[in-house]
């Protein structure tokens, strides 16, 4: 992504969230490929459901704050989801037109964020280096099968190729 293109965004996750750093990057990143994934726009944001799997502690529990700046979906308005889980990963289903996607990180990128993570350097640097990566690095998109009520059932449908 062009920083142009997020740096509007980053600036209200950091309002939001308090600061900037690389797991808000990832969840807004992931909001934004799924949304892309599945055809919606800003306006047809109500359209979508977030469940996200992820370790519930920071740093990583940031990327529940970047999946609801970039697609609006929250707690409140009961359209995301969380549990807590070993991985990372997010599942998104529109409403739409019955499309979900499952969005996890690549291998490459896992392996990238754990050596930043060992060198104790999840800094605001590393975050902004993550909002302009191709989303074909820092994700494995997968399409699945949805149910009517727009949140997933696990059956695996294909996937996207980066």
């Amino acid at each position: 992504m062009a920083i142009n293109d997020v740096k509007p965004i980053i600036e209200y996750a950091r309002k939001l969230h308090g600061h900037v750093g690389p797991y808000v990057i990832i969840g807004l990143r992931m909001g934004v490929a799924a949304k892309k994934a599945l055809n919606i726009d800003d306006e047809e944001s109500t359209l979508l459901t977030a469940e996200v799997s992820v370790p519930l502690h920071p740093p990583f529990s940031c990327l529940l704050d970047g999946v609801q700046v970039s697609t609006k979906c929250t707690v409140g308005n009961q359209r995301l989801r969380f549990k807590n889980a070993k991985t990372i990963q997010a599942i998104f289903s529109s409403q739409k037109d019955a499309k979900t996607v499952k969005i996890t990180l690549s291998k490459l990128f896992s392996e990238k964020l754990e050596r930043k993570k060992k060198q104790d350097n999840l800094d605001e640097a590393f975050a902004w280096e993550l909002a302009e990566l191709p989303e074909n690095r820092l994700f494995d998109i997968t399409y699945l099968a949805s149910s009517l009520d727009g949140f997933v059932k696990e059956k695996w449908v294909s996937k996207v190729k980066g």
